[in-house]
């Protein structure tokens, strides 16, 4: 009795399960790490895991195709099947390495080069694999001068308590959690410092913020230092969370301004009641019993 050849080279079989199961830790790793926190250097070894076992499934898949050359055997569609789906997972890693070469290679930016804001309750939630808090002037700070020019101190004309209360502000509105809040004391001489995380928008990419408020009873200043908590290039997403940082400190800062008008009418009431004298203090007297 002859034997039955097999339909299909077996090739073909586990080229697509490959595949398919490249897939399948792809993204159950962007599920977990986006969703439920997975830590970023475990979520990008099971990244690594998934490209390697596409590169496997494409071997598989020339084995057999080649296999199916010779014999003429079935099984073309498995083959085009891995091909394609273990092709669209490797060409991520390709526009994701095109996409950086536009960008500076920072993960580490500050508006004060000599004496960036320090992270100290940041530190305690990066493990092995994240990237370390020591701020690296020598390899940072020119690149960033060059690349972010516009990444400076941030100057405001309140004191320091109002201003640092402007910046909590600031932070709950842009929906950071913050960390660390240790408001200025003006008697033990220490400055207002602020730790918060931050998130990107789509990949879900942990960015750690240190803020320090500085100054007197008259004007104040703002030191910002966003980094990413993994990887060495940013893709620009420190420079943009520090500039919408400030970008809504100052909202804050103008939504507590006085107006002129307001300026101006109280003016006027004062001078009002300076002239009018005892009748200013009727006015006065009969504003009290109305409240």
């Amino acid at each position: 009795m002859l034997a039955i050849p097999e339909r299909e080279p077996s090739a073909s079989r586990w080229a697509t399960r490959a595949a398919l199961f490249a897939f399948g830790i792809l993204v159950s790793a962007a599920f977990l790490f986006r969703l439920f926190g997975l830590p970023t250097p475990i979520a990008f070894n099971l990244f690594m895991l998934a490209m390697g076992i596409a590169v496997l499934s494409i071997a598989f898949a020339a084995a057999a195709a080649l296999n199916i050359w010779q014999t003429g055997r079935p099984g073309t569609a498995r083959v085009l099947f891995a091909v394609c789906l273990s092709g669209m997972l490797l060409a991520i890693p390709l526009i994701y390495t095109m996409w950086l070469r536009d960008y500076p290679q920072l993960n580490d930016l500050t508006t004060d080069f000599d004496n960036p804001p320090a992270f100290t309750a940041i530190a305690k939630l990066r493990g092995p694999g994240d990237n370390r808090v020591t701020y690296h002037p020598k390899r940072l700070a020119a690149e960033q001068a060059n690349a972010y020019p516009d990444i400076k101190p941030m100057p405001i004309a309140r004191p320091v308590d109002e201003a640092y209360a402007l910046v909590v502000d600031a932070l709950k509105r842009l929906k950071m959690e913050i960390v660390r809040d240790d408001a200025p004391d003006a008697d033990a001489g220490t400055p207002g410092e602020l730790e918060a995380v931050d998130r990107t928008l789509v990949a879900g990419f942990y960015e750690d913020i240190a803020i320090r408020v500085t100054g007197g009873e008259e004007s104040s200043r703002v030191d910002i230092r966003s980094a990413s908590r993994f990887g060495r290039a940013d893709m620009g997403n420190n420079a943009e969370g520090i500039r919408a940082l400030v970008k809504e400190i100052q909202a804050r800062v103008d939504a507590t301004m006085p107006t002129a008008q307001d300026a101006r009418e109280g003016g006027q009431r004062a001078k009002q009641e300076k002239g009018d004298g005892p009748k200013s203090e009727n006015r006065r007297k009969q504003r009290a019993r109305e409240r």
